[in-house]
């Protein structure tokens, strides 16, 4: 997205208590085109997509309406009516930007995504905040081009790839270090809000995570995006260290009920994979060997499937082919399988591990990682 790098899906929760319907103007100048081309206005909140549409007039168009927050927003040129071509697919002319309750102007002399904005201190803000970042980020792109300067032999060096992985790991830190700066010295600001909610990957520390939300503005936790923000934390939070996991039952691969408290009294891995996930497959023999080894110690797996009902036989083929003799289950429903979505599961592989208490013990044990947890656990 152009120089909007923080902005995520949006979604609702908190009961709103800071932003008021917001009147919006959109007054945009592309050249001078003319009909056929046409102006697209798109938001997506609430779970609803919302696209308006006006013919262009002298290169000009204009968007008129009203928003609950600011938010993410896409202005979409289209230049003809050429009907679309799936073999030669036109590059499209779109614009991500900052709406708000104000009056932006876009101007621009041959497409919206090279458009000048104004009007908008909340874009403003957004184009100094990425300046302030720009010297980190120019780090990753010389990495980049550290790598590609390198002979085919080099890039795939073990040493040469774990030089780059630690170096982008270290500016990766420096870019949450800067972003988290950001929002400690600007808790009203709605980059802010943004910033720090870039800082969270699919797995971070709930606890940490909601005494930094507590320090923004509330007007900002009651925003779309403050929203959505509170409900990851409180999901992450469910699923955190120290916690009782949530009981789910799930059908296995016969049909027959199976639930997690059924293996209550033994250490059991959830893991959460699927037959098409690439690095799924590639952790299975990891997950194997450590099963083999800690089994009759008390160790069972748990597989959840997040294979779709259309993709049954390749579920049940994965099963055979990568050896797995631990009980599997899913509802295949894919993506919104209820018990990925009860433990906000939304990338695999992902796993956790649960004590014979039914607690939490640890999460997203990979390689290694999983066969030194239960060495520690089981004294071996």
């Amino acid at each position: 997205m152009r120089n909007i790098k923080w902005a995520l899906a949006l979604a609702c929760i908190l009961p709103a208590l800071g932003y008021a319907q917001q009147n919006y103007t959109i007054q945009g100048t592309v050249g001078k085109l003319d009909k056929p081309a046409k102006a697209y206005l798109r938001l997506n909140y609430d779970g609803k997509e919302r696209i308006d549409s006006m013919e262009m007039k002298s290169g000009k168009f204009e968007f008129k309406g009203s928003i609950p927050s600011p938010m993410e927003a896409h202005l979409r040129i289209i230049h003809d009516n050429v009907p679309f071509d799936p073999a030669k697919p036109p590059k499209q002319d779109i614009l991500p930007f900052l709406i708000e309750g104000t009056t932006i102007k876009f101007v621009a002399t041959d497409s919206i995504k090279h458009a000048k904005i104004s009007g908008s201190p909340l874009n403003a803000e957004n184009e100094r905040v990425n300046a302030l970042l720009k010297p980190i980020y120019d780090q990753y792109e010389a990495l980049n081009n550290e790598y590609k300067a390198k002979s085919l032999a080099d890039q795939q060096d073990p040493k040469f790839i774990k030089s780059l992985e630690d170096r982008a790991n270290a500016i990766q830190q420096q870019t949450i270090d800067a972003k988290l700066d950001y929002v400690a010295k600007n808790p009203k600001s709605y980059m802010a809000l943004m910033a720090f909610n870039s800082t969270l990957p699919p797995e971070f520390d709930a606890v940490k995570a909601e005494k930094i939300f507590a320090t923004l503005d509330p007007s900002l936790q009651a925003s779309i995006l403050g929203k959505d923000l509170a409900k990851r934390i409180a999901l992450v939070k469910k699923t955190s260290e120290g916690v009782e996991a949530q009981d789910f039952t799930q059908p296995d691969i016969e049909g027959k009920p199976v639930k997690l408290s059924d293996y209550r009294g033994k250490y059991v891995l959830i893991d959460f994979w699927a037959s098409w996930c690439a690095p799924c497959r590639r952790e299975n023999p990891n997950l194997v060997k450590s099963y083999a080894k800690y089994q009759k110690e008390g160790f069972e797996i748990l597989g959840v499937s997040m294979d779709k009902a259309a993709d049954k036989a390749k579920w049940l083929k994965a099963i055979q082919d990568d050896g797995l003799t631990w009980k599997q289950v899913g509802d295949l429903k894919g993506w919104d399988n209820e018990a990925g979505v009860m433990y906000d599961v939304k990338a695999i592989p992902m796993n956790f591990l649960v004590d014979p208490h039914g607690k939490i013990i640890a999460k997203y044990l990979r390689g290694e990682e999983l066969d030194k947890k239960l060495a520690e656990i089981f004294k071996k």
